[in-house]
This record gives structure tokens, sequence and C-alpha cells, in this order.
């Protein structure tokens, strides 16, 4: 039987990770955890990376959420915390990738599969999809960054609704509340994520990742440190155009 794995995947300046582990419907493991780890730090030495997207390499689910097994393990336990920590480290690398890291979602995004989904730049939904944060009714609560990441994305309302309720979405819901951008065709999941990941890729690389940089510190500051963050940012994308080559050719960076 095989073991549950990342797999990897090279696409000239496309990279892919994919969630392979069939026999629990892509639960993330530890051990997946830990590969998806690994994979992140060592595809962000990459400089010839311009876009990542993270998926399934198996049909109707993304992630079924985490492995029951071990969850059950850290019952009347400490190790909760630990383990909360250790993966919100993990999914905090998908957020600050130096480049955009796109979902491809194509069925089930359960729990911390949803909270690995919201801790990327842009979710592409099949229309096929259902998600979820059914943690509550198992008698525990999003722990990986999954609640703070929801109410941002969908507000305090809707986020509550959906994490105290543990209802099943689809993936035109989804969209409506923010928890995802696009919905496709399921047939067309991968041809539209490639696509988009392509056209990101093509864009200059500095002024990407200081754009991103500069989105995820406003989601988290107040408009004025944002905008002083967001400014300084845009100075540093400025000295360094004429040596990169830049976008503009030539002319005032204003």
């Amino acid at each position: 039987m095989t073991s549950p794995s990342i797999l990897r995947k090279r696409e000239e300046n496309l990279a892919l990770l994919l969630i392979d582990n069939p026999r629990l419907r892509n639960a993330l493991s530890k051990d997946i955890l830990s590969q998806l780890r690994t994979a992140l730090l060592e595809l962000s030495q990459d400089h010839e990376i311009g876009a990542l997207i993270i998926g399934s390499a198996i049909d109707g689910v993304f992630a079924s959420g985490g492995n029951i097994r071990e969850l059950q393990a850290l019952a009347g336990s400490t190790g909760g915390l630990r383990f909360a920590d250790s993966v919100q480290g993990v999914f905090k690398a998908v957020e600050d990738f130096p480049s955009p890291v796109l979902a491809a979602i194509n069925g089930y995004c359960l729990g911390a599969g949803a909270e690995l989904a919201m801790a990327t730049d842009i979710r592409i939904a099949a229309d096929t999809a259902i998600l979820s944060s059914p943690q509550v009714g198992l008698g525990i609560t999003p722990g990986l960054g999954g609640g703070q990441r929801q109410i941002r994305l969908c507000g305090p309302g809707h986020a509550k609704r959906l994490i105290l309720t543990g209802d099943l979405i689809d993936a035109q819901n989804a969209l409506r509340l923010g928890l995802v951008e696009l919905v496709v065709p399921a047939s067309e999941l991968w041809v539209v994520a490639r696509r988009v990941a392509n056209g990101l890729a093509k864009k200059p690389r500095v002024a990407v990742t200081l754009a991103k940089q500069a989105l995820n510190y406003s989601s988290q500051a107040n408009l004025d440190s944002g905008c002083a963050h967001e400014a300084t940012l845009f100075g540093l994308a400025c000295s360094t155009m004429h040596r990169l080559g830049g976008a503009w050719n030539g002319g005032e960076c204003t």
C-alpha cells in the first residue's frame, strides 16, 4: 500500500503540490503535514517558481480534514496546543510563500482541509466542491488558523454560523461568502488553475512578492499601519525596477 504523501510536480515556472492519501480520503496526517512543510521550505528557495498550486491527487476530495486517530490521541492531554502550534506554522508557510499560492479544490474540503485552503492566496473551486468547518460537532474547535482566516474572509456573522453549525456549503455559496474566488466546472478545474497560475508566474517576480506581503500585512493591521507598510514596500519595488529590468520600459515611478 502506498504511503500518504505530498506529490511534487514542476511545469516550467509553476510548482504543484498534490495531497495523496487515498486510504483516508486525503486526511491531513502528521506525515502529510511534515512533507508539506518540507516541500514549502525547499520550493521557497527556488527563485524560478512564479506560482504554486496546492491540490489533490485523487478525485472527489481536496482534503477530508485531520487524521481522526491522531486527533483522538490528543484527548485528555496537553498535546493539542503543541499540535496546533506546529500545524499553524505549516499553514503560515503557505501564507508567507514568496510566490502566489492557489488552492485547486476538487471536492470535499473539510476541517483542516478548509483551514489549509484558507491559508492560500486564491481558491479555485470545482462546481462540485463542498466546504465545511465541522470541528465543533466533533468536540473540538478550529485550531489551525482557520477561524481567524474565515472571519477575515467572510465576516464575523457568517464565520460564526459556519463554524458553530458545521454546515456543509456548496461551491456557489462558498463563492458568495468569499471563501473561494472562482467556481468552474469540475472538468475545467486544473485548466483554469494552471491558466491563472501561469498568468501570475509571468508577472514581475519582485513586484508580485512585495504586493502579496503588503496585502497579507494589511489583513491584520489598522489602516494607518497598513498604508505605511504598503508605502515602504512600494518604495522598495521602485528601487529595484532599474536593476531588475522592470516592466515599465522606463519612465518615472509614480
